[in-house]
């Protein structure tokens, strides 16, 4: 039996009630080391027999006793501010903060001291976590999965939101729950986050190095800032601004998007693809170049306003009235000079409300490109009240 089909049998007795201890001692005596990429095979083969991901999601906080100090971790140190230490770094801050801050008022409140009032705010504090989570999840995720590597990151997204989930209901119902259940939840949770730094660090981390290129590392530092980070704001080598002077060695362009015969810098389309999404938007767009001729328009089953193919290349001033001439020129004017970045109308036609809205296009260096119109019929859009937050 191969090392991917042994530890996928351990998983699976620990799924059928053995102990933890029993599988633990099994384990080590078979292997001496194991890789981050067998681990990952075998979550991937528990999820291809049949096991269900939140199954196995359930035992990640197993896996973490089962691995912990045995598991190669093949990573290197690398550049100050590179998105691999900053990540590994906020681990530390994590773990320093849960230490430090959470976990001696948790003694407090134990001890009898009540106050909650702390304990939510440190949890508060701890919720942060999540700009962790989601950039491990939309930056990093996907690289992995292009190489074929899924179960990993399904297991773990499922206990990130398991976490959060904690947090909140932690936050929620402080007041309402006992002392005795209040640290009990505490520190349930506290286990779980350490127990996902185990994991972060000692699988997740060789199977980033040995999957992302310079390249991809570049995309994950230059769209790292959308998302935010935590924790590190005190350690040296992984603030912010160490991260931004690292990306400065060179471009965050999408490098390894090959495919697609339309490619822009956050991703690709084939013709018939963007056709199709441009089509699908939720309101109509026309676009006019800067030259003042009209470039294209989206051609959706309902448009508000109909258009014909016959004015793609015919002069905006000519495809308007004499009476509405010179507001259109005065606004392509303002956006020109850049008095204006854009504009709205709206009008009410019978039971319809019509949104028109005008937005310059400019390059990064602030160069005008052209006018996007858009327009929406948002009657029924006026009307929404509530949430809805399921599906018909």
């Amino acid at each position: 039996m191969n090392r991917s089909e042994f530890l996928k049998s351990i998983i699976k007795r620990l799924h059928d009630g053995e102990s933890v201890d029993s599988v633990k001692n099994e384990f080590k005596e078979v292997f001496k080391d194991v890789p981050a990429s067998e681990i990952a095979e075998a979550e991937r083969l528990l999820i291809a027999g049949g096991m269900p991901v939140e199954e196995i999601q359930r035992l990640c906080d197993v896996h973490a006793s089962l691995f912990e100090g045995e598991v190669i971790n093949d990573s290197e140190g690398f550049e100050m501010g590179h998105p691999l230490e900053v990540f590994k770094a906020e681990n530390r801050g994590i773990e320093k903060f849960i230490d430090s801050e959470l976990m001696p008022e948790l003694k407090e409140i134990k001890s009898g001291s009540e106050d909650r009032e702390k304990i939510k705010y440190l949890l508060a504090k701890l919720s942060k976590n999540d700009l962790h989570y989601s950039r491990k999840e939309n930056l990093l995720f996907p690289y992995l999965e292009r190489e074929g590597i899924t179960a990993p990151p399904k297991v773990m997204w499922g206990v990130d939101d398991e976490i959060r989930a904690k947090i909140k209901f932690l936050m929620e119902k402080i007041d309402e729950i006992s002392r005795e259940d209040l640290t009990e939840k505490c520190d349930e949770l506290i286990s779980q986050v350490k127990g996902m730094i185990m994991k972060e660090n000692e699988i997740l981390t060789p199977l980033l190095i040995h999957n992302l290129t310079e390249a991809d590392w570049k995309v994950v530092a230059g769209e790292s800032p959308q998302i935010g980070y935590v924790f590190t704001g005190d350690i040296e080598g992984a603030t912010p601004s160490d991260a931004n002077a690292w990306l400065k060695g060179g471009s965050a362009e999408n490098e390894g998007v090959q495919l697609g015969g339309i490619r822009l810098p956050s991703g690709y389309f084939e013709t018939e693809e963007l056709t199709a999404v441009l089509n699908s938007l939720p309101c109509d767009i026309t676009f006019v170049g800067a030259d003042d001729k009209v470039h294209f328009f989206s051609e959706q089953e309902n448009r508000v306003f109909p258009r014909t193919r016959t004015i793609i290349g015919r002069r905006v001033a000519d495809c308007h009235p004499p009476k509405s001439l010179d507001a259109v020129e005065k606004l392509i004017e303002a956006f020109k000079s850049g008095k204006k970045d854009s504009e709205s109308f709206w009008i009410q036609r019978g039971g319809a409300f019509i949104l028109i809205r005008y937005y310059a296009i400019r390059n990064p260096k602030g160069e005008y490109l052209g006018v996007l119109e858009t327009t929406e019929e948002i009657s029924e859009l006026r009307s929404l009240e509530g949430n809805k937050t399921l599906m018909d």
